[in-house]
């Protein structure tokens, strides 16, 4: 009788399939990150300046809330009242507890439309809240 091995062991090999499907994902991720990046900054503001003014990275799970200089309120690329924003911030704080909220104001925007967004945020139990603006520029070329 003859005892030979059936199976035959094979070598380690590289799995290509899955190293596919990892690249392919992380593909698809970063580029839907940056195009929802570039439509919070496609809307039509002028930022306030401000001399303590810090460049900040953005971070994962920040919501941009922008108010334009008539007052309409814009979120992810779509205008809203005060009602669908406080609808919208309730599931936020729900779905990511300490989330954090920017608000990009034009800095000819009336100031109340801003209170009645914080207020809108505090309703939602949504308390880290803090404003954009850029870095003011020195005036006659001197860094201060």
């Amino acid at each position: 009788m003859k005892f030979g091995r059936r199976f035959q062991e094979e070598a380690d090999q590289i799995q290509i399939v899955p190293l596919v499907d990892i690249l392919f994902v992380t593909l698809f991720f970063f580029m839907v990150i940056s195009s929802y990046s570039s439509i919070e900054s496609q809307v039509d503001i002028t930022l306030p300046t401000a001399n303590s003014a810090v460049q900040s990275e953005r971070s994962q799970g920040e919501i941009y809330i922008n108010i334009r200089k008539d007052g309409g309120i814009v979120l992810n690329g779509r205008e809203m009242n005060l009602d669908e924003l406080q609808d919208v911030l309730k599931r936020v704080a729900e779905l990511f507890p300490g989330g954090a909220i920017i608000v990009r104001g034009d800095r000819e925007a009336n100031l109340g439309k801003a209170i009645s967004v914080l207020d809108c945020c505090r309703k939602a139990d949504i308390w880290n809240v803090s404003f954009a603006a850029l870095r003011e520029e020195p005036q006659g070329g001197k860094p201060q």
